[in-house]
């Protein structure tokens, strides 16, 4: 009978190892169905390693205590595993840096499941983040897969944690504009964005930034009240329109990096136009009202809002809650829930 028992020993030591293996996966699983968690992302497969390690201890445990009944020598048998694990260690350390990159992903979380980024070369949303990889969705839809160690040292740029969208141009209007039509165009300019809906107010800065080689140089950098890149392209495009109808209505023209060489059939500028600046110029500073180095902060609060955007015309114009046509690309699969990004530096009432 001590014989029959002793045979079963061995194999209810080893089902009973692998059940209780089972049983550390089978509870990490019924976790990770839970809707708070995805199960593609590091949360999960963190918990499936946890749950694992847990598990093959567990057993090994179970193994050992089977095996002290049958006379088995533990210590001989400890001093081998050690042994034989430090070898599988130095063979696996590859897989080990990754399994410690991951590690350092989980703690600092730098990027989700669903969040736009930027690393190296590539941009991509984030689809997967792994035990040993993570896994990116290029634009051109591709599968881009980082080994955990080596994304973990990048430097990462998550989009999905900024609360608004810069749009920063650099505009050169020609030598020949007057300094009135200049400063003409910086008021409209500012006035402008001041106007604009989809354009945060206390971080705009529009300001002469200097002579160029062949331009009078002004740098535009606003930011756009969105986090979806479809809404932040249509925004951009809109305010780039109106950059040119100020400068129209200027009377003067956008630079370019040529040679300009003057025959008789060419225009020149609009005289009239630029009369009509050079005296609005006047004006403000004749009544006290000339917006520079800044704007008065009645003015401002007289302008907040007042721009139709999308401007009158578009067939949005009466529904600015949404952009047909485009479908939502938000920065982040969690992009409505209310986290506070990163705060971009930046002077205010420019």
């Amino acid at each position: 009978l001590i014989v029959v028992l002793n045979g079963l020993l061995v194999p209810i030591t080893l089902l009973g190892a692998h059940i209780s293996y089972l049983l550390a996966l089978l509870v990490a699983e019924s976790i990770i169905r839970s809707p708070r968690i995805d199960a593609a992302s590091l949360d999960a497969n963190m918990l499936r390693m946890i749950a694992g390690i847990l598990g093959g201890a567990l057993g090994l445990g179970i193994i050992f205590y089977g095996a002290n009944p049958l006379g088995v020598p533990l210590v001989p048998l400890v001093a081998s595993l050690g042994v034989g694990g430090l070898a599988v260690a130095l063979a696996a350390r590859p897989t080990l840096e990754n399994l410690i990159g991951g590690i350092i992903l989980y703690t600092d979380r730098p990027v989700r499941v669903g969040d736009f980024c930027s690393f190296g070369d590539h941009t991509g949303t984030v689809e997967r983040i792994g035990v040993r990889s993570i896994q990116i969705r290029a634009r051109d839809r591709t599968i881009i897969t980082v080994p955990n160690a080596t994304f973990a040292d990048m430097e990462i740029i998550n989009w999905a944690r900024c609360d608004m969208m810069q749009i920063l141009a650099t505009i050169g209007l020609r030598y020949e504009t007057k300094l009135e039509q200049l400063r003409y165009v910086l008021a409209k300019l500012r006035e402008m964005c001041l106007a604009h809906p989809k354009i945060d107010n206390d971080t705009r800065r529009i300001r002469f930034i200097g002579y160029g080689s062949t331009s009078l140089d002004i740098q535009i950098r606003i930011y756009a009240l969105t986090r979806d890149w479809n809404e932040f392209f249509a925004i951009q495009e809109d305010v780039m329109l109106r950059v040119g109808e100020i400068v129209e209505e200027a009377g003067t023209s956008f630079a370019f990096p040529s040679r300009t060489v003057y025959l008789g059939r060419d225009g020149g500028l609009d005289e009239e136009r630029g009369a009509a600046a050079m005296h609005q110029v006047r004006s403000w500073r004749g009544t006290g009202q000339l917006p520079f180095p800044n704007m008065a902060s009645s003015r401002r609060e007289q302008l907040a809002d007042t721009l139709d955007y999308p401007p009158r015309g578009s067939p949005d114009a009466f529904n600015p809650e949404s952009l047909e046509g485009e479908a939502a690309e938000p920065l982040s699969a969690e992009a409505e829930s209310g986290e506070q990004p990163c705060e971009p530096e930046s002077p205010k009432n420019s």
